[in-house]
């Protein structure tokens, strides 16, 4: 065997496994592609400065419980990046208030079990352009119902 030949015997060893490694390295991309981006709209941060209500006595009545605008969760699940304003309000109703930042807060009585419901607390963020960019829940429950628990 000649030394030409005994340099170019090794070269197609190393084709094949650089042809393995880039095959490889494709498929990881293409699994990385298949997960999921954050999701910008069930995001959960009980330190956002949402509103509290709390119940210092016992003999307080229902007025200082919280209430909430009855919605389905497919009714949630229309909420969607780059609304505005009018349109989150068609979807959800009327915030109960807003925030200096700009952002809105909704509480939403969402279906929990059988005849019961879940007060959530909703905080939303809009861009520049006053579009809905991003929205947060108060607690992983809730954004959990909404998600079918994939946070």
């Amino acid at each position: 065997m000649t030394q030409a030949s005994r340099q170019n015997r090794p070269l197609p060893t190393t084709f094949a496994a650089l042809a393995t490694s880039l095959t490889l390295a494709a498929g990881a991309l293409s699994v990385a592609a298949e997960v999921p981006a954050v999701d910008r709209l069930n995001a959960v941060d009980p330190g956002l400065d949402f509103t509290r209500a709390d119940r210092a006595y016992v003999s307080m009545d229902q007025q200082y419980s919280r209430v909430g605008t009855e919605l389905s969760l497919d009714q949630v699940r229309q909420v969607a990046v780059g609304q505005t304003r009018a349109e989150l309000l068609t979807v959800l109703g009327r915030p109960i208030g807003q925030h200096q930042n700009g952002a809105w807060e909704f509480q939403l009585a969402l279906p929990f079990l059988q005849d019961d419901q879940l007060i959530c607390q909703y905080m939303v963020f809009f861009d520049g352009d006053d579009l809905l960019e991003r929205a947060v829940w108060r607690r992983p429950q809730c954004a959990d119902l909404v998600t079918g628990g994939v946070n």
